[in-house]
């Protein structure tokens, strides 16, 4: 295969961010080496934004030249290239590739434009699952470091960190570290949660092999960085000082003072009954543990996994994964973000409660998050299935409040996350919905759907929240099976906004005939719309099975 000048195969490598993953060793099961999501820039803009990929250096111009190397969009609808700049122009989403004289074309970058606020965050497009959230500030740009679910796994051998400025347009620059990398011993096995930090100059990320037939061989890594996107490199294990002895155990995180003083928080065995209690030690200046000040900070309670250490004001905030009541070889069911708070980062820890929990949600998932803050407001951050599917986690956002004495207000789950509720202007998915009952979640259609069936009786599908105009004259469905629908209700809090049934005039399939086998349902005509953020509930009776994938407002 022709390869580019190496000027040029150098900005290409760049653009994409790292390496094209590996191929499967021998070493490792295929199940914990699965196909990746694509290894190039991924990219949020509105109409009207920009951003630069790497641009030729005046070193390179006659390689370029030679090469006729240059970005091009594959739909200027929505995005246009002037060089290496890639401006917004109108919604929808595009690649960028890398186009040679040869006629090679390298896909360096996906382009979403328009996609809107909502829970979970990332578009469906993208396919990038970061769960165990753990979110950082650095450079005035917020990264959240995690897991990477992928082929069909909890987790996968890579680690894809995201980040944002204002919690709305978010990008991901490819896989920052893998198990495959240099150094690592046990190629291929699954890396659990990360969390990174600022150190020394440099960019350093801890991690936790999965264990792998025996819980004690889950050890902590650490490699570094000059970026805290990555690359990640030079990878070490974290050791004891005394003993020189790997550190072993899971979810390791890391928490530093402001006179610099770190500290690293972790379970020391994986979900354990009888031993759910968390350890803490001072980190020395060559990452590894001072042992002689490692504290047992006791049990919290039903903890189960994912510590996460914030301060804010005097108050330290310890969060973690709360199981629904005490842990058993049957109930391990850490569906609840809880925390505990202290006055010193070595405790002791009082328990104050839930932040917010996933128990109301479809799907047999567990949750993992963290809290930080952003431009002076906090925001909690953690995942939750997509399509109820256990390995697709996906990632969701939601202001934090606090009262008085800087205890953290109980959160409801939302689909509009941040935003005070989803944009009427714009396509909702079903996919965000966050309670209801008589349906479940499905994996049909372009990016899932949900199922209502007949067996299950009347269905209600509900959005929290909605922020309408007062301005909306109908809605309409889409998806399959929709000839299916008897009736619809449209309720906006507990106000009915909007109904049809099969002897309505406008009736629920298109075309004015409910057996009709079109995916788009012709709009239900709204009245008496109440202006502002609201609790929104669909409620659909069916004759036989419908999978409702998205709605869209008229005006």
């Amino acid at each position: 295969m022709k390869t580019l000048p190496l000027p040029l195969s150098l900005l290409a490598l760049g653009a994409a961010t790292f390496a094209v993953l590996p191929a499967q060793t021998a070493a490792a099961p295929a199940a914990r080496t699965p196909a990746m999501v694509e290894n190039i820039h991924h990219q949020m803009l509105s109409k009207g934004g920009s951003f630069t990929l790497p641009a030729l250096a005046a070193a390179t111009a006659e390689a370029a030249a030679a090469a006729d190397a240059q970005y091009v969009s594959d739909n200027e609808k929505v995005a246009t290239v002037e060089g290496a700049l890639i401006r917004a122009v109108g919604d929808g989403e595009c690649a960028i590739f890398l186009t040679e004289k040869s006629g090679r074309k390298t896909k360096i970058a996906r382009v979403t434009i328009g996609w809107p606020i909502q829970n979970p965050v990332l578009p469906y497009s993208w396919q990038i699952f970061v769960p165990d959230n753990e979110a950082h500030v650095f450079r005035n740009k917020l990264y959240v470091y995690g897991s990477l679910d992928a082929g069909g796994a909890y987790c996968s051998p890579f680690l894809a960190p995201v980040a944002t400025s204002d919690l709305k347009h978010w990008e991901c620059k490819g896989i920052a570290f893998s198990s495959f990398d240099k150094g690592n011993v046990h190629k291929g096995r699954e890396l659990w949660g990360s969390d990174t930090h600022f150190h020394n100059g440099k960019y350093l990320l801890y991690g936790a092999y999965a264990w792998w037939g025996e819980e004690t061989e889950n050890n902590f890594y650490v490699v570094e960085s000059d970026k805290p996107e990555g690359p990640f490199t030079n990878f070490r294990w974290v050791k004891g000082n005394k003993t020189k002895k790997n550190i072993d155990g899971i979810t390791p995180k890391i928490f530093v003072e402001k006179n610099g003083e770190r500290y690293i928080v972790w379970a020391p065995t994986l979900q354990p009954v009888a031993k759910n209690y968390l350890l803490i030690a001072k980190l020395s200046s060559n990452d590894t543990i001072d042992e002689a000040s490692i504290t047992n900070l006791g049990s919290l309670k039903d903890f189960y996994e994912g510590p996460s250490i914030r301060k804010r004001g005097d108050i330290y905030y310890l969060v973690y994964d709360e199981n629904c009541g005490p842990i058993t070889k049957r109930n391990r069911t850490p569906k609840r973000l809880s925390y505990a708070t202290s006055r010193s980062i070595t405790g002791p820890y009082i328990y104050r409660g839930v932040i917010l929990t996933i128990e109301d949600l479809p799907g047999n998932t567990n949750i993992q998050g963290s809290i930080e803050e952003l431009n002076g407001q906090w925001f909690a951050f953690y995942h939750r299935a997509l399509n109820a599917a256990w390995n697709r986690r996906a990632l969701c956002v939601e202001k934090i409040e606090f009262d008085a004495d800087g205890l953290i207000k109980p959160i409801k789950t939302t689909s509009s996350g941040i935003a005070e509720g989803l944009d009427t202007a714009k396509t909702i998915w079903f996919n965000t919905s966050v309670f209801g009952k008589n349906h479940k979640p499905s994996r049909t259609g372009k990016y899932g759907s949900i199922l209502v069936t007949k067996r299950d009786g009347a269905a209600e599908i509900g959005f929290r929240y909605v922020f309408f105009t007062g301005k909306e004259k109908k809605i309409s469905l889409r998806g399959s099976g929709l000839q299916n629908i008897l009736s619809v209700k449209i309720f906006a809090g507990q106000t009915l906004i909007g109904e049809t049934t099969a002897s309505s005039e406008t009736s629920v399939g298109s075309k004015n005939t409910v057996g009709s086998k079109n995916t788009v349902a012709s709009g239900i005509v709204l009245h008496d719309i109440p202006a502002g953020k609201s609790e929104m509930t669909i409620v659909i009776t069916a004759s036989a099975n419908v999978s409702l994938e998205t709605l869209d407002f008229g005006f």
